[in-house]
């Protein structure tokens, strides 16, 4: 079963997120703040971390920059999504190194195919 970290600090938007990707099977972990993050991020190494960008302290583009930047983590994706405007800007999403991007608000298809197609298939 693949692991999936979500980062948000808005729990209706994790709900959201655990009822899209849990139906699907994958296994979650949910972090409120960039710090939480990257400590499960270290911990657990996800097979994957869908970030939302706008968050208090550390924003989740320096939480997807700190983890494409650990030669032990970068190997993880990252999706980064948010309703704010440097997500749609293709120079912040290169120079944080995110694999993906979801704008808020998003449809479940969305989110699903995003993270579909970037997973790495699970090993057998």
């Amino acid at each position: 079963m693949q692991t999936i970290l979500i980062l948000d600090d808005e729990p209706v938007f994790l709900e959201i997120l655990q009822l899209i990707l849990q139906r699907t099977g994958y296994h979650l972990l949910f972090a409120t703040d960039g710090a939480q993050a990257l400590e499960l991020v270290r911990t657990h190494r996800p097979d994957l971390a869908l970030v939302d960008d706008m968050l208090p302290g550390i924003s989740g583009g320096e939480v997807c920059q700190t983890i494409k930047n650990d030669p032990d983590l970068s190997h993880i994706p990252v999706i980064i999504y948010s309703a704010g405007p440097r997500v749609r800007d293709r120079n912040f999403v290169q120079q944080i190194r995110a694999d993906g991007v979801l704008f808020k608000p998003f449809r479940p298809e969305e989110v699903l195919r995003t993270v579909q197609a970037h997973l790495l298939p699970a090993s057998v």
